[in-house]
């Protein structure tokens, strides 16, 4: 009998069925955090046909805890809910009565933890918040070298006054010094090459930034496999680091792809990379690449110096088709390059050889030969949390390559880029902005067709085909600009499952000269879907003229955000 009676229990939860789920009374916290803590999605407007959230009434004792739990976390425990099961939905009701407040918080810090702390007297008691001030100011004191310090934070709490004492309490002992570094290393990196990679060293203080530092920066290096540092403090002060390295069992690495996107259309590529090049990091790799539009051969090698710089040299073999003319060029890049957490610098001379052919307006785009030895700055800064998917976060990236006239290169001039974007998360939808900005200017001489700005397409003005935005010549090509301003701003938001939509905006204002036109402005509107995968979302967008929708529009696709 009570094995039929337990079964028939099992069945009832089972098979009771689901009714929407209603809050009433919550002040402090709005229905969707409530919602949250309970592990159920309740739908935004826009997000029509979906479904309001339900709970199966056979759990709504372990709701009410888990609420009362979450409550409690947040300073109100008093709080009492009172379900009402009808039989169309379930209702809570919620009293969530007085809170415990801060009547006092003591401090007994050698550092300020007033950015640490995210408290004042009188503040609504937190416990979540007060676990994560510990932690921070943890992580405070050993980012300023205290990596033995001892702490004592505690919080009081009285129910019965409704009131609660916080200590802060930090014994900071000395300063943490780096005294030893010991480096094993594999037979053919050598132990200096690792060293000067470190963003630490002997007599210096220990810190986590530090170490999380140099770790980005040793497995930017292809030839590591493995990187672990190991840390032992003696004699209270003193700490000895052990760096272990081991390199990339097989150094020898190849590539293929295939692919395609509305740019360039179908895309195949064959690559081969030695990562440990005749050892100490050094890279040697083999590239080559064709679109629907663009040939390449690329030969890259790398080599790490002292003080974390790295040598290169960049060899292209190129072949591209543009509107009214082909360009072929054989360019080579010798550059220096720093890099660190967030910065990438770069100071380059490049050595382009460029023949222009095939063109349709002589005039405009001549058939022509050229030589022009450019040094070129630039510099990158990047804090967005990902790249090919970016939820917060933002960059700057910034480029300068000029000439001058003389026997071996044939122009005077200066191209400038500059561009940046700001990634804003909303909650769980996304505000993301940028802006280009370009100029080129020729004193003397000539540059090749090709170093003229082109706007249209995937990651330019989105109601315009690849390259198609602006003027057209007699033959009804683009004749491209001197100077460019664009902005794009998108809204990026979740639809269902894998599935994402975006909303956008583009402008672009051109010019003949080094200034753009701010009357000469094409403008943009559309909007996109976007399907999560491994290795970025797939994406594809449709932009149109607001003015002529119908006769001015374009379609894109490919991998990743934009930006």
């Amino acid at each position: 009998m009570s094995l039929v009676l337990f079964f028939f229990l099992i069945s009832t939860v089972v098979y009771a069925k689901s009714l929407p789920l209603i809050f009433h009374n919550n002040k402090h916290f709005n229905d969707r955090k409530l919602y949250e803590v309970l592990d159920l999605y309740k739908p935004y407007p826009y997000e029509f046909y979906k479904n309001a959230p339900t709970l199966n009434p056979k759990i709504i004792p372990i709701a009410i805890e888990t609420l009362k739990d979450f409550y409690k976390s947040k300073g109100y425990y008093h709080t009492s809910i009172t379900p009402k099961v009808q039989k169309s939905r379930i209702v809570l009701n919620i009293f969530e009565k007085e809170p415990v407040k801060i009547s006092k918080i003591t401090i007994k810090s050698l550092l300020n933890l007033k950015d640490s702390i995210p408290f004042k007297v009188g503040d609504i008691f937190d416990a979540q918040k007060f676990i994560k001030s510990k932690k921070e100011i943890k992580l405070l004191y050993l980012n300023h070298g205290y990596a033995n310090a001892a702490f004592d934070s505690k919080a009081y709490i009285d129910i019965v006054k409704e009131s609660a004492t916080l200590v802060y309490k930090v014994i900071p002992n000395k300063v943490c010094k780096i005294k030893n570094i010991k480096i094993n290393t594999p037979k053919d990196i050598d132990k200096k090459i690792i060293k000067s990679l470190l963003y630490f060293q002997e007599g210096g203080i220990y810190t986590p930034l530090e170490i999380k530092k140099s770790y980005k920066n040793l497995y930017a290096y292809d030839g590591i496999s493995q990187v672990v540092f190991q840390s032992k403090i003696y004699n209270q002060d003193d700490i000895n680091v052990t760096v272990n390295i081991k390199e990339t069992q097989k150094p020898i690495r190849f590539q293929i792809g295939i692919g395609a996107s509305s740019d360039e259309g179908a895309a195949a590529s064959l690559g081969i990379k030695h990562r440990n090049f005749y050892g100490n990091l050094k890279t040697f790799s083999f590239t080559t690449k064709v679109t629907h539009i663009k040939q390449s051969v690329k030969l890259n090698f790398t080599m790490p110096l002292a003080q974390k710089n790295v040598f290169g040299n960049e060899l292209n073999f190129e072949n591209e088709d543009f509107f009214g003319f082909k360009e072929s060029r054989v360019l080579d890049k010798i550059y220096f390059s720093q890099r660190d957490e967030f910065n990438w610098l770069q100071e380059a001379l490049i050595i382009d050889t460029s023949h222009s052919y095939a063109s349709t307006d002589k005039i405009l785009f001549p058939n022509k030969n050229l030589i022009l030895l450019s040094p070129k700055l630039s510099w990158k800064y990047d804090k967005r949390d990902k790249i090919l998917n970016p939820s917060k976060g933002f960059f700057l990236d910034t480029q300068l390559q000029g000439s001058y006239l003389n026997v071996i290169s044939n122009a005077t001039y200066y191209k400038a880029l500059i561009s940046g974007g700001y990634i804003l998360p909303l909650q769980t939808n996304i505000l993301a902005t940028k802006i280009k900005i370009g100029s080129l200017h020729t004193y003397a001489g000539s540059v090749p067709n090709s170093y003229r700005f082109f706007a249209g397409g995937m990651n330019s003005n989105r109601a315009y085909g690849y390259r198609l935005l602006g003027p057209r010549d007699t033959n009804n090509n683009p004749v491209g600009f001197n100077s460019i301003i664009e902005t794009t701003i998108e809204y990026r938001f979740h639809i269902y499952k894998n599935f994402n939509g975006v909303i956008f905006n583009d402008n672009s204002f051109i010019g003949q000269t080094y200034i753009p036109n701010n009357t000469a402005g094409y403008y943009d509107g559309g909007f996109g879907l976007r399907y999560e995968t491994p290795i970025g979302p797939l994406a594809i967008d449709l932009g149109f003229d607001p003015k002529r929708p119908l006769e001015q529009h374009a379609l894109h696709f490919h991998v990743g955000e934009l930006f």
